[in-house]
């Protein structure tokens, strides 16, 4: 339900309930009990198994590649493109072994149907 304008928002309850109150000076100078302490381990162990918190050493093989590493890592993957590019590039540029590179072009002569024999008029009657 939305509150209107002239009431509070939060009611005293709520902030009553909500407020955070610090362990007293005698509460924060004993030492934390078996059940505190073993808690605290676990929670320790969770957060370093997740990852969260590292109270490990780093391990030898996991460290940060050099600055070298990561220009050698860009200039063999760009080298492996080139090579990959100029082999595809080879492969459909076409046939090498023969003498000429080209094809000679020869011309061609379309089909044409015989001509169809006339029949040659009698040799007495003029033609007009």
């Amino acid at each position: 339900m939305a509150a209107d304008f002239d009431e509070p928002v939060f009611d005293d309850d709520f902030v009553r309930s909500a407020t955070f109150t610090e362990p007293s000076a005698s509460e924060r100078a004993r030492s934390p009990g078996r059940r505190e302490r073993r808690r605290d381990r676990r929670a320790a162990r969770r957060a370093a198994r997740s990852g969260v918190l590292r109270f490990r050493r780093p391990r030898r093989g996991r460290r940060e590649p050099s600055h070298r590493m990561a220009v050698f890592q860009v200039l063999a993957g760009i080298l492996v493109l080139f090579a990959i590019s100029f082999a595809l590039w080879w492969w459909n540029s076409g046939a090498r072994d023969t003498e000429e590179p080209v094809r000679p072009v020869v011309p061609t002569v379309p089909n044409s149907p015989a001509p169809v024999p006339t029949t040659a008029a009698p040799s007495g009657i003029p033609e007009v």
